[in-house]
């Protein structure tokens, strides 16, 4: 006669017990990672604006940029880059390569600084940016600097260099810029950023030639969380988007 003990099992049920056991640890290492992906984001923009120095059509201007937004709720992680872009109105010419140009390369921007790096004229405009920083708010100055046909954005502090920067480029009528945060060390909460129209014999940017029926202009600014500031790299976060009504006046 043969005896079974009670811990004896059917041939065979050893590998099924195994699978199953794998098939559960899929299940939840899926579960965390989907979990660990749904806690990226940005906080939220609480204001755009961004404004030409001319309501007049078919004319030379300058833009001044302008964003808030809250930081994003506590155990949110922030993505390595933040982009905003900014879609001015249909008719737009836009041409940072009519900016005075810098043709220093990204390594020599890296080692000296955009400040160290570029000729004084290269500096177009100036501005400022705001987040904060393993919990407190920070700020910082910024030189914008017209390099190879986009914008570096350099990081000062005290009217000292921080060879920190990053970059905006054009597309269209499309201005896009891509913000490091450090590895989600800073949350962005605040940006201003000044270009006057005076640069160059041929304008750097130019009004639509006509002013709609409504007496405005729409300008859009977009938000995204990004995985890199530097390609490639690809989206993160959904785009939150604001926009901003801006008078006009037709020709006269």
């Amino acid at each position: 006669m043969t005896t079974h003990t009670p811990h004896s099992r059917p041939h065979g049920a050893g590998r099924c017990v195994t699978a199953l056991a794998a098939l559960v640890a899929l299940a939840v290492l899926g579960a965390a990672g989907a979990a660990a992906a749904a806690t990226v984001g940005l906080g939220t923009p609480t204001s755009f604006s961004a404004t030409f120095s001319t309501h007049q059509v078919d004319s030379a201007s300058g833009l001044v940029l302008h964003t808030t937004g809250r930081a994003p709720a506590s155990g949110i992680t922030i993505p390595p880059a933040v982009r905003q872009t900014v879609v001015l109105p249909a008719g737009t010419h836009l041409r940072l390569g009519a900016l005075p140009q810098c043709h220093a390369t990204d390594a020599a921007i890296a080692a000296h600084g955009a400040e160290g790096a570029c000729p004084a004229s290269t500096r177009v405009g100036t501005g400022g940016a705001d987040g904060i920083l393993n919990g407190t708010p920070t700020h910082f100055d910024i030189g914008i600097y017209a390099v190879r046909g986009a914008l570096v954005l350099a990081a000062e502090q005290n009217g000292k260099p921080l060879k920190q920067s990053f970059r905006g480029t054009a597309r269209g009528a499309r201005l896009e810029l891509t913000v490091p945060t450090l590895n989600g060390m800073i949350a962005p909460t605040g940006f201003t950023a000044r270009i006057p129209a005076g640069h160059g014999a041929t304008p750097w940017l130019r009004t639509p030639a006509r002013c709609p029926a409504s007496g405005h202009w729409t300008i859009t600014g977009h938000f995204q969380g990004f995985s890199a500031a530097s390609p490639p790299s690809h989206p993160v976060t959904p785009a939150q988007t604001l926009t901003q009504k801006l008078p006009c006046r037709p020709s006269r």
